[in-house]
This record gives C-alpha cells, sequence and structure tokens, in this order.
C-alpha cells in the first residue's frame, strides 16, 4: 500500500535506507537513476532482502536525476525485466519506442508498471482516456499516471481516471503533484490504486508533493475512519 521511494547516491547508503524503511513498509522503489556509478552485480544484490522492489532508472526528460542515452537504459530495462524485481517502471514513450524488443522478454506485460508523467499540467480527460487506450492496447495490466496539479480541480480527474482504468481492466495509481495534489496521493488509495509513493521521515521529497510515510499512514487512518 506504501511504496518508499529511495533515491541515493551510493548502494551502500541504499542498503542503509532499506533497513531502515524495512520497520514501515516492505515495497520499495529503487532510483537507480539517482545512483552515481550504478553496477548491476550490486544491484543485484540488493534483492537477498525478504522484500519486494520496483526497479525505475526514470529518463531526464520525466524527472531522472541524469541524462544517459536511450539505448542504454534499454539495456537496463531489459536486465532488470530478467531479474527478481517485484514490477520495473517503463514510461509510455519508452514502451511505444521499444516495444518490440522489450515484448520478447518472458512474462514482460505482468512485471511492468507503464509510467506517464506531466510536470505541467494535467492534461483533459479525453487525453487522459487516450493514454489508458494506449495502455490498454499494449496489453499491460499494472500503470501509472500522475501529473502536477494547478488545482483541487485537477485532482479529481486523476483520482477519477481511476476507476475508468479498473473499468478497462488495468490496475491504475494516479495521482497529483505538487501542492494542490498532495491529498491526491493519499486519496487515490481510497479509489483503488494498489499503492502510492511516500519517502522516509525526514528525507527530502524525490518528487513534489511526496509526504513521509509516518504522515501518509496517519492521514489514511483518518480518512478511512470519515
Amino acid at each position: 500500500m506504501f511504496c518508499i521511494t529511495l533515491a541515493e547516491k551510493d548502494i551502500k547508503a541504499l542498503e542503509e535506507k532499506i533497513k531502515i524503511g524495512s520497520q514501515y513498509s516492505d515495497f520499495f522503489e529503487l532510483r537507480i537513476d539517482a545512483l552515481k556509478n550504478p553496477q548491476k552485480l550490486e544491484i543485484k544484490n540488493l534483492l537477498k532482502f525478504p522484500y519486494k522492489f520496483l526497479f525505475t532508472f526514470r529518463s531526464y526528460k520525466e524527472g531522472g536525476f541524469k541524462k544517459i542515452p536511450e539505448k542504454e537504459r534499454l539495456d537496463w530495462i531489459l536486465w532488470a525485466l530478467k531479474e527478481k524485481f517485484y514490477l520495473v517502471d517503463v514510461e509510455l514513450y519508452f514502451l511505444k519506442r521499444f516495444f518490440n524488443v522489450l515484448s520478447k522478454i518472458k512474462g514482460f506485460s505482468e512485471k511492468i508498471l507503464v509510467s506517464y508523467h506531466n510536470f505541467e499540467k494535467v492534461p483533459s480527460l479525453r487525453k487522459l482516456k487516450a493514454i489508458l487506450s494506449k495502455i490498454q492496447e499494449y496489453k499491460i495490466k499494472k500503470a501509472k499516471i500522475v501529473c502536477m496539479c494547478n488545482s483541487l480541480r485537477d485532482s479529481f480527474r486523476l483520482l477519477d481516471l481511476i476507476y475508468e482504468a479498473k473499468s478497462r481492466s488495468i490496475s491504475l495509481i494516479s495521482f497529483g503533484m505538487g501542492e494542490e495534489g498532495k491529498l491526491s496521493r493519499i486519496l487515490c488509495l481510497l479509489c483503488g490504486s494498489p499503492y502510492t509513493y511516500v519517502i522516509l521521515p525526514e528525507h527530502k521529497e524525490v518528487a513534489p508533493g511526496q509526504m513521509d510515510i509516518l504522515t501518509a499512514q496517519k492521514l489514511y487512518k483518518e480518512f478511512r475512519c470519515l
């Protein structure tokens, strides 16, 4: 239900944060793009922990920490799909470009989390539904659509999309970034999102409006009691 995002510069720090975070959750997003010098063997060694890991090598244009050639990132994603990660984040534009290669990996459609990020605005409902249609076309069952909210109304559009996705047999994480979208990070759980993203207590947010897990858990309990 709560996925702790970890964006550290080295493996040792990543291991320490996993140990700290395990008292709050058993699900972690590993932001590989944040590592200074990522090494496959070192990252694979993290899978020794008895937790669920979401592998994310975010592109620079969708909020990643570094610019690297797309073919190099493809190599990383193909590697991750063959390893024992719970999920592998693949941006929608990237899936479109490399679908023929990615689809050759056994079980890729079950392991991929297709993501779409917009750091400027929430697109129209028509555009959002078109994004869902494209995901549906690729027969992907898990997706993430996150956009910058400029009003509270924007966040409602993203939350409503969760129900639309469900009618298409897509399990969708959808919420808003920024202050106007902050509450939607919790409300999405009540609307049917399988989980939401949080950070460790007293840590810097990785994405605009991201809450720490203690605050998120408290708000979730309060909303459930309403």
